[in-house]
């Protein structure tokens, strides 16, 4: 019988250090010689090679996944697909915002990976900007075999930042930063947040 992967799920708003943990859980499994696969949501349907980058402009190598076909992720990591990558295959997977995927959609997609084994750490902001739930983060974390969330510092008073609040940009609840359609975000505490109207 195979052993179940285990699961991470690293929490928080934006500014809070989240890709940039990744970055590091990346190089050190890298450097330990485990086989790897990092996936991003992408807002366009363009599937394909690339780097995201933290905050501080380190770049993670990702395979960027439609928002609306997270399928695409078992199609690269399961080794009934036929992906190999190493003489054990792939043996961990990264998801970089994983709160941008369809939430019962990504669920499934992570269970099927732990019941092949892989090991999988996500990230992803628990609220959205109107500091509504956002996505599968909160449902990935009460299943977590390890939990870390993290904090930014609030921009208007410096206490601990838990929310992330939309300065600019339109009202949809998913808009990146990057990309035609944009939007602004700072990190805020629960006292300071506003909710952008736009």
């Amino acid at each position: 019988m195979k052993k179940r992967g285990k699961l991470t799920v690293i929490a928080g708003p934006m500014f809070a250090g989240k890709t940039t943990k990744l970055l590091t859980l990346f190089s050190v499994l890298s450097n330990l010689g485990y086989s790897i696969l990092c996936f991003k949501a992408e807002a366009k349907k363009v599937n394909g090679m690339g780097h995201t980058k933290s905050h501080d402009e380190r770049p993670l190598p990702v395979i960027y996944v439609s928002m609306d076909q997270p399928e695409k992720i078992l199609q690269y990591a399961c080794p009934e697909q036929g992906r190999r990558v190493g003489k054990d295959g792939i043996q961990k997977v990264i998801i970089d915002a994983v709160h941008f995927f369809p939430k019962d959609r990504i669920l499934k997609i992570v269970r099927t990976l732990l019941a092949q084994g892989i090991d999988v750490y996500v990230n992803g902001v628990i609220f959205d900007y109107r500091k509504q739930e956002f996505g599968a983060t909160r449902a990935l974390m009460n299943i977590a075999d390890d939990c870390l969330e993290l904090f930014s510092i609030c921009v208007r008073c410096g206490s601990k930042a838990a929310y992330t609040e939309r300065v600019s940009g339109g009202t949809e609840q998913s808009i990146g930063t990057t990309g035609a359609k944009r939007a602004e975000y700072i990190a805020v505490c629960a006292t300071c947040h506003r909710v952008y109207k736009g």
